[in-house]
């Protein structure tokens, strides 16, 4: 039922209104501009595509066109007329003319490898007359003449030859067809140079992120210029066996267009990988247009919906939100606003009601701080009528014994012990102010138990010294440890040791009682965790309640059962520097 109210009075809101009738007019707009936006995309995408497959088109014939060409240089000289006549000649001619064509031969060679930069190698195999001959050497035949190159299985029918070693080999022999089971005169070997092809590659236009791959169409061979080694791979590498072909591809996560282009004269096919984002590039700038245009109109709706909504809303909620601040515990919320209207009417009584509760606050305060001061000074300034006996016991057997500088020391010790006790002067000392006076009720106590009582203290630190700490924490511990834990030992111990870190400050004092039990630490240790004020307050409770009320809920007293049966207490003060 509230979920209904609540979605009345939004739909019902004159903002949600005023935006509903904003974007009813904004709809058909966007709907018409994104209409175009696509119509016009889709003509572009198109127009880009047709002219990156004309780019790659005149790419793969400048490459046909080379092989061509260096296909025709290899006809012309095989079919040159001075090695056709060195090859069938040989026998008759005396040494010097053999030199000399052969060192034609070796010159024929040269020009044709410098006539084309693709032309790595030429070797020119003369079986009648036993020599090979390249562009450097002329050299016997070798016996693996005729297995040369080492081609792969997948030759194409083209007379390019891929070999293992991931180059491009061209054939030529004469005569073209020899006869059956006959030793052609002159068999040709040219290899490209994958170089140079490389360096081809490399003039043709493509920017970073993309690249050309020239390739045989089963991928025997694949000679790359890309600066991204993921293009070579074998399925990015498959083509259809419908050319030309293009496809979106992705890479690395990246989308790029593949175009594939055949060779017709060398039976090869260009792969390029075009970047999207180079080539529809154009797309984000109608984007932006659009939603220029759209931000731009809500632009406009928000300020029309602004001037509204600051003028109704804004108030309201500026009140909401006084409300919620003051729902959440901060009293000192004011609305300072200057308004002339109705709203201004409503900050002013608002202020005022803050303001008149915040005094009734401060007065329950006042009052509650009051009555734990006094419970305080009440606590700090009770005394033991027994221990005051006791004192009174003592005084009088020294005078029995006619002991008067005991009984001056005695009368000392006690003096400084009500003095302390009862000056409310100060609620807080310094710990060695407490330290003192936790030894002069040591004093009291040696001199009660005849020298019995054996106390053992530890250093003090010097960082006790300046540490403000609540009257009255030490001497009621040492107290408790008398009265309860040492009742009915016949040679009392006590053990006191401080210890100071950083914030940190601890006193633990120990007795050698062996009547503490368990259940008496747990029953003991469940008052000092209990916040029941109507609760009877001991010792031990008052000094945990005083130190957590001056440190803070981290101080206290803690405590635990040694081996032997006794209470250790633990004096635990944490206060930053």
């Amino acid at each position: 039922m509230v979920g209904k109210d609540i979605r009345a009075q939004v739909f019902h809101s004159i903002q949600v209104k005023v935006l509903a009738t904003f974007l009813l007019i904004l709809l058909p707009v966007y709907v018409l501009g994104a209409v175009i936006f696509h119509w016009t995309y889709l003509q572009m995408h198109q127009q880009i595509i047709r002219s990156q497959m004309a780019l790659l088109n005149l790419y793969a014939e400048t490459i046909d066109d080379e092989i061509s060409r260096i296909r025709l240089l290899e006809y012309n000289c095989i079919n040159d007329d001075d090695l056709v006549y060195l090859a069938n000649a040989y026998p008759i001619l005396d040494t010097f003319e053999r030199s000399q064509y052969l060192l034609r031969a070796q010159h024929r060679l040269q020009v044709m490898k410098n006539s084309s930069m693709c032309i790595g190698n030429v070797v020119l195999h003369l079986p009648t007359v036993g020599k090979s001959i390249d562009t450097r050497n002329v050299e016997p035949l070798a016996e693996s003449w005729n297995r040369q190159p080492e081609a792969l299985p997948c030759a194409p029918s083209s007379g390019l030859t891929p070999t293992k070693s991931g180059e491009l080999q061209m054939s030529i022999q004469y005569p073209l067809t020899p006869r059956e089971g006959s030793t052609p005169p002159l068999v040709m070997w040219l290899t490209l140079s994958n170089a140079q092809i490389q360096r081809l590659l490399q003039g043709m236009d493509h920017t970073q992120e993309t690249g050309l791959v020239l390739t045989s169409p089963d991928s025997c061979f694949v000679l790359e210029k890309t600066d991204n080694a993921s293009f070579l791979n074998p399925e990015l590498l498959t083509v259809s066996q419908q050319l030309p072909s293009t496809e979106e591809v992705t890479v690395e996560g990246k989308h790029f267009q593949k175009t594939v282009v055949a060779l017709e004269e060398s039976d090869l096919v260009l792969i390029s990988f075009s970047s999207t984002e180079h080539l529809f590039g154009f797309r984000h700038t109608y984007l932006f247009l659009l939603v220029l245009f759209g931000v731009v109109s809500v632009l406009a709706m928000c300020l029309f919906a602004f001037s509204v909504r600051h003028l109704v809303h804004k108030p309201i909620r500026t009140l909401v939100d006084a409300f919620r601040c003051m729902k959440g515990n901060n009293f000192d919320v004011r609305i300072h606003q200057k308004r002339n209207d109705e709203f201004a009417y409503l900050y002013q009584s608002f202020n005022g009601m803050m303001d008149h509760l915040q005094k009734l606050i401060e007065q329950v305060y006042d009052q509650r701080l009051l009555t734990q001061r006094a419970e305080l000074k009440q606590l700090q300034s009770q005394i033991n009528p027994h221990f005051l006996y006791n004192g009174f016991y003592n005084i009088y057997r020294m005078a029995k014994k006619d002991s008067n500088d005991d009984i001056a020391e005695f009368s000392q010790l006690l003096s400084e012990y009500y003095q302390y006790i009862t000056r409310n002067a100060a609620d807080t000392v310094t710990m060695e102010q407490e330290i003192r006076h936790a030894m002069t009720y040591l004093k009291i106590q040696q001199i009660r138990f005849s020298n019995r009582l054996s106390v053992e203290i530890g250093p003090t630190p010097s960082e006790f010294g300046f540490l403000m700490v609540p009257r009255l924490i030490l001497q009621p511990i040492l107290e408790n440890a008398f009265e309860h834990g040492m009742k009915n030992v016949l040679e009392p111990k006590l053990f006191i040791r401080f210890e100071a870190r950083l914030g940190e400050w601890n006193v633990c004092i120990e007795d050698n009682g062996t009547e503490f039990s368990p259940e008496e630490l747990s029953e003991l240790q469940q008052k000092l965790d209990s916040t029941d004020t109507q609760m009877e307050t001991t010792a031990l409770i008052n000094i945990h309640r005083r130190l957590r009320y001056h440190f803070g809920p981290e101080s206290g007293l803690r405590l635990s059962r040694t081996p032997a049966g006794s209470l250790q207490v633990q004096l635990h003060i944490v206060k930053e520097e």
